[in-house]
């Protein structure tokens, strides 16, 4: 028998422990939660950045043919006096093909003004949940940073929200997204890094993270996702901060202020908990589907889900690991393969494919 002592020793041994590891998780927690927010801040920020600089592309081509219609009519205006009918014909033309060329960039314009509206409302909805210290962000599974044609968010709590009402769509446990015809959505996920493109007639739905992993469950149809390799991710947050702390020398902006503090205290949040745990652990993300579980770090691939047909995995950068939820086996599936696994759940051999000219969509 053990005596009362040592029983002591154990207990308060085993209370230490729990104590420990309950710090250690809740450290890891607000650790993963500041991640999360920084994360898809620089992304919606360089989303932002992108639709400006399509923006003045698109004037400047606008101008040009202007610039083209001008001159063609003046060029009519003087073959009419000379009698030349084949200049005038020649700039009447010119003047058509920039019209048509003006009107498409009129369009992209259009397009391009829309992007950078939708990247600034959910870039000012995250900021404001990143200065919330009373808010609860680390219940954030994803943010739709970009979306086209009909898309509609089924909130756990019953509530549906439509893409036209242009509301900022926060994604939590048990959210889903649904697309419809001509449609799609695209979310930023898994500390940022993470983007998915969902096609038209698709629906997906947000799970909660197991241990160091974050997981979403594709009930039909398509989706494009895109990890960002950890050292490329880590480079883009040095970079953002250090951009950050040369304009805070000469503009004073508290969010901007905030952010670089909260860096830094992440950064020191994971070299502690690690030299004390050794149990932090990068991110890993799923797409689980009925038939099987994909398993990814750092790749770009292809699933397609059909409940006649089962899963088909299509890589397109990096590799997958497919696992089948049906038996217990789990194939690597390298650049440029696909791989099946059909009803029963039995995946297929990789199989080499052409992915050159694949349309998704």
């Amino acid at each position: 028998m053990i005596g009362n002592g040592r029983r002591g020793v154990y207990i308060l041994s085993a209370l230490f422990l729990l104590i420990f590891h309950g710090i250690s998780f809740a450290q890891d927690a607000k650790v993963q939660k500041s991640n999360w927010l920084l994360g898809v801040i620089f992304k919606l920020e360089d989303m932002r950045a992108v639709a400006m600089e399509d923006i003045q592309k698109y004037e400047s081509e606008i101008q040009k043919c202007d610039n083209i219609m001008s001159r063609s009519e003046n060029i009519v205006r003087l073959a009419q006096q000379q009698n030349n009918a084949k200049a005038e014909e020649i700039a009447r033309e010119a003047s058509s093909k920039a019209q048509t060329a003006k009107t498409k960039n009129i369009e992209l314009k259009d397009s391009a003004e829309f992007n950078k509206k939708k990247a600034e409302i959910a870039l000012a909805h995250v900021k404001n949940e990143f200065s919330d210290a009373l808010g609860n962000p680390q219940k954030i599974k994803s943010v739709i940073t970009n979306y086209s044609g009909r898309v509609s968010i089924q909130k756990k709590s019953g509530e549906i929200i439509d893409s036209n009402q242009n509301q900022v769509s926060l994604l939590e446990k048990g959210d889903e997204i649904v697309t419809y015809g001509d449609s799609s959505a695209e979310l930023q996920f898994l500390d940022g890094r993470g983007t998915m493109k969902v096609g038209q007639y698709s629906q997906i739905k947000m799970e909660e993270d197991d241990a160091g992993t974050q997981a979403m469950s594709m009930i039909r149809g398509k989706v494009n996702v895109s990890v960002e390799k950890m050292e490329n991710y880590q480079k883009m947050m040095e970079e953002k901060i250090k951009a950050y702390k040369e304009d805070l020398k000469t503009v004073k902006d508290e969010v901007k202020q905030k952010i670089v503090d909260e860096y830094e205290s992440i950064n020191k949040s994971i070299d502690e908990f690690q030299k004390k745990t050794k149990l932090y652990k990068r991110k890993r993300f799923e797409v689980r589907t009925a038939m099987a579980v994909c398993a990814v770090r750092g790749t770009q691939f292809l699933v397609y889900e059909d409940e006649k047909k089962g899963t088909e995995v299509i890589v397109l950068e990096g590799s997958v690991e497919l696992k089948s939820k049906n038996e217990n086996r789990i194939v690597v599936v390298n650049e440029g393969y696909r791989v099946v696994a059909v009803k029963d759940g039995k995946l297929s051999e990789p199989e080499e494919i052409d992915i050159s000219n694949l349309d998704w969509r």
